[in-house]
């Protein structure tokens, strides 16, 4: 029996547009690089991030892995600015995202048959302001991000603490998010059953979640699929 939906946030609560994209062309121009594509430039950005969260050793917070990538692109393309300063373009979008048109109504009527949860990667403080903003009808309490756990997705741990914080087993509970590594293979791992929100008529490749969707919009009638 279903009892719990944990909902990823970026991507999948809020709408990210090209608020990154944005940021780094900023900072592509205060290095004088304009010939330097920005959707490329973050994409090498995003994919460094990644990486550092995975290599790592211990435990960062997310705003700290920016400066840590960034200045690790001004070293290869030897941009003389400095990064930590440069940064704070990035971060400065952080906590501005605003929800997706669907989701307050669809959180509002599942809030009654289930427990909501977030669980996202991404400092703690940027959220809250996302979540407040948009009044989604989710407690603090059931709030999980990468700095309140001190680990990323798609680590084992970080489903593990949600799932006994909830008091929920892994087969009781739904995650529910746009990624197919983070918030479907990840979760499955742990027992989870999955739903992939599939904005972007993706690919799913050899991962398969339990529910596809194109929207939350959706998610109301999808669960009915799973038994009572």
């Amino acid at each position: 029996m279903l009892k719990a939906i944990v909902f990823d946030g970026y991507g999948t609560l809020f709408f990210t547009s090209t608020g990154s994209v944005d940021a780094t062309e900023k900072i592509l121009a205060l290095n004088g690089r304009r010939d330097l594509s920005p959707k490329a430039f973050y994409g090498e950005w995003k994919l460094l991030h990644h990486r550092h969260m995975e290599e790592l050793p211990d435990f960062r917070l997310e705003k700290e892995l920016y400066a840590l990538d960034l200045e690790e692109l001004y070293q290869k393309y030897r941009f003389t600015r400095d990064p930590r300063r440069d940064v704070e373009v990035m971060l400065a979008i952080q906590g501005t995202r605003a929800a997706f048109p669907e989701v307050r109504q669809v959180l509002e009527e599942l809030a009654s048959r289930f427990l909501l949860a977030v669980g996202s990667t991404t400092d703690t403080a940027p959220l809250l302001q996302d979540l407040d903003r948009a009044g989604l009808p989710i407690p603090r309490s059931r709030i999980f991000t990468s700095q309140s756990l001190k680990v990323y997705k798609p680590h084992p741990a970080f489903y593990r603490a949600i799932l006994e914080t909830l008091e929920v087993a892994p087969e009781e509970a739904l995650f529910v998010g746009d990624s197919l590594k983070d918030d479907v293979k990840g979760p499955q791992n742990v027992g989870m059953r999955t739903c992939w929100v599939n904005r972007k008529g993706e690919e799913r490749g050899d991962i398969s979640p339990d529910l596809e969707i194109p929207s939350l919009q959706e998610l109301p009638e999808a669960l009915g699929h799973f038994p009572k």
